[in-house]
C-alpha cells in the first residue's frame, strides 16, 4: 500500500487476514519507564502528583497489544519532539512555580505519528476496509513508515515508545537522536524541593487508581469516547488561557 500521501486509520488494521479482533479502547500507558513519574511532572511543568497516566487509544484487540507489548511504537513528528525538548530543557532552568505546562505548549487534539515497528522484522499487519474487498497486507519498509493520526498526547506517546525504541536497532533513523535527547533530559536530576512537595491528588484521580473491579490496566469497557472526555478533560485542566508562544 502506498502511505506517501495518506493517513492510515488503525482501526482498520489487524495482525491476520481473517477472524479479525474487536475494537476495543486500550491503555497506552502501563506504569513501566525508564524514569520516575515525578521526574515527568517536574519536566512537563505540573505539580507532583497531578499527572494522570490514563491515555486512551482505540483499536483492535491485537494491535493495541503489539503496542502495549513494545512491537509497535507511536513516534511523534522531529517537531513536536524538538517542542517537547525545549520545553524540558527551558523548565529544567525556571523556578518551581515559574515553569511552563507542556500542555499549554502542545495542547490536547490530534497529532500526526508515524507507525515504527521496534523489531527489525515487523509484525504482519493487514488493512481490513470492508467485507467486499480482499484484506491488503501493509508493508512496512524503514524509514517510510505509516503515518497515522490521533488524539493521543505526543508526550505520552514519547515517553511509552522510547522505553524500547531506543534499546534496539534504530540509530540510523531520523527520530532516534531528538527522542534520545529528550529522555536523557527526563533523567536528569530534579530539584530536592519538588521531590518534597505533598503530592496534589483530586479525589476522582485517587478514586480512580485505587478502583478494585476487575479492569485490567491493558483494555476496559469504557467507550473510547468517554475515555477521551475523562482524559481531555484533565489536559485542559491543567493548562490556562493565555498560550504563550515557544522560543525556538
Amino acid at each position: 500500500m502506498n502511505m506517501s500521501s495518506a493517513f492510515l486509520n488503525l482501526e482498520v488494521l489487524s495482525t491476520c487476514a481473517e477472524n479479525a479482533q474487536p475494537i476495543q479502547s486500550f491503555r497506552l500507558f502501563t506504569g513501566i519507564f525508564y524514569c520516575e513519574i515525578t521526574e515527568l511532572e517536574f519536566y512537563w511543568g505540573l505539580e507532583k502528583g497531578e499527572l494522570d497516566l490514563w491515555s486512551p487509544l482505540n483499536l483492535r484487540a491485537d494491535v493495541g497489544r503489539l503496542i502495549l507489548s513494545w512491537e509497535l511504537a507511536l513516534v511523534p513528528t522531529n517537531e513536536v519532539m524538538h517542542t517537547i525538548l525545549y520545553i524540558a530543557k527551558d523548565n529544567r532552568k525556571r523556578n518551581l512555580d515559574q515553569r511552563r505546562r507542556c500542555f499549554e505548549v502542545l495542547p490536547p487534539g490530534e497529532y500526526e505519528y508515524s507507525l515504527v515497528p521496534v523489531q527489525k522484522i515487523p509484525p504482519s499487519l493487514f488493512l481490513l476496509k470492508d467485507h467486499s474487498t480482499s484484506p491488503e497486507k501493509l508493508e512496512i519498509v524503514p524509514p517510510h513508515y505509516p503515518k497515522v493520526k490521533l488524539n493521543v498526547h505526543p508526550v505520552f506517546a514519547l515517553v511509552h515508545g522510547a522505553w524500547q525504541l531506543l534499546q534496539d536497532f534504530h540509530e540510523d533513523l531520523p527520530f532516534f537522536d531528538m527522542m534520545s535527547r529528550v529522555t536523557t533530559v527526563y533523567c536528569g536530576m530534579i530539584s530536592r524541593e519538588f521531590y518534597a512537595r505533598e503530592p496534589c491528588i483530586d479525589e476522582d484521580q485517587r478514586s480512580f487508581e485505587s478502583d478494585d473491579s476487575g479492569h485490567t490496566i491493558e483494555e476496559d469497557d469504557y467507550s473510547s469516547e468517554e475515555e477521551a472526555i475523562r482524559i481531555y478533560s484533565w489536559l485542559e485542566s491543567t493548562t490556562t488561557t493565555s498560550v504563550p508562544a515557544v522560543e525556538q
